[in-house]
């Protein structure tokens, strides 16, 4: 008898531990769930800035290349390269419903929607994933809002720096975060291509907002690999005078995409 009171005792208290053991895996469990919705709402929040132009220093493929960037909140974003940093040679602009890329050596311009550019699909690239990436954003692509976003993301692995990988369940996406709240990487991989973004060298640009001024950006496909090292300077965030889309003189002529980066050699 005394031997089946011993045997209860170490049943009960075994069914104890492992109820005790389910209790603190499943609080760990909600810790992360609260942290990855705190970590991803600080990386999807708008910036406190509605507009940034900085100076460009481009490395595409061993070519170097002077520019500047532009981009205004929820309206326009500006990529131009320039030769001796004096005239500018080629223009892309990335608008809410289009894309426009101009090529000033040749006069040429080209207008596209995004579901006409390549790999879109499974990328999902609209104008809010181009903003999210220069804006050093964490997103979801097609989703509506905040809360669809944040359905759609979820936590794969953390770690004891406050360092966390968060996946986009829709498109595949991974987002690599530093210990300090910061979006290192962002990337993606399906069958015929990859894509990767790199950030480094954050500075403070306002009260608990840094941004960074270097970017590397990886794009590998069964035809083609590019490589671009962008390095910015003069970083401003003051509201400046520039129109949201360059206006199209007469003597430019409208030409498919594929013609225009012929001409550019791209």
């Amino acid at each position: 008898m005394r031997t089946l009171r011993y045997i209860s005792a170490l049943v009960v208290s075994l069914l104890l531990l492992s109820s005790c053991g389910s209790m603190n895996k499943a609080r760990k469990e909600k810790v992360q769930q609260e942290e990855t919705k705190r970590l991803t709402q600080v990386l999807m929040e708008v910036p406190p800035v509605s507009e940034l132009t900085a100076s460009l220093s481009i490395n595409l493929q061993g070519t170097k290349v002077n520019g500047q960037l532009r981009m205004r909140r929820d309206r326009s974003i500006q990529l131009s390269a320039s030769m001796l940093g004096l005239v500018e040679v080629a223009r892309i602009e990335f608008l809410p419903d289009m894309v426009v890329v101009m090529d000033r050596v040749h006069n040429l311009y080209s207008v596209c929607h995004y579901a006409d550019l390549p790999y879109r699909n499974e990328l999902g690239i609209d104008f809010e994933v181009v903003q999210a990436l220069l804006w050093n954003r964490i997103f979801s692509p097609q989703s509506e809002n905040m809360s669809e976003a944040l359905s759609n993301l979820r936590m794969e692995t953390a770690s004891q720096d406050g360092s966390v990988t968060i996946k986009d369940k829709s498109y595949g996406y991974t987002f690599s975060t530093d210990g300090k709240s910061r979006l290192n990487a962002v990337s993606k991989t399906g069958s015929s291509f990859r894509f990767n973004m790199k950030y480094a060298d954050f500075t403070a640009l306002s009260k608990n907002w840094n941004y960074p001024l270097g970017l590397t950006v990886d794009v590998i496909t069964t035809s083609v690999d590019v490589n671009a090292v962008i390095k910015m300077s003069s970083v401003q965030t003051e509201k400046k005078s520039w129109a949201d889309r360059t206006p199209v003189t007469r003597r430019m002529k409208q030409v498919t995409l594929d013609e225009l980066l012929d001409n550019l050699n791209l």
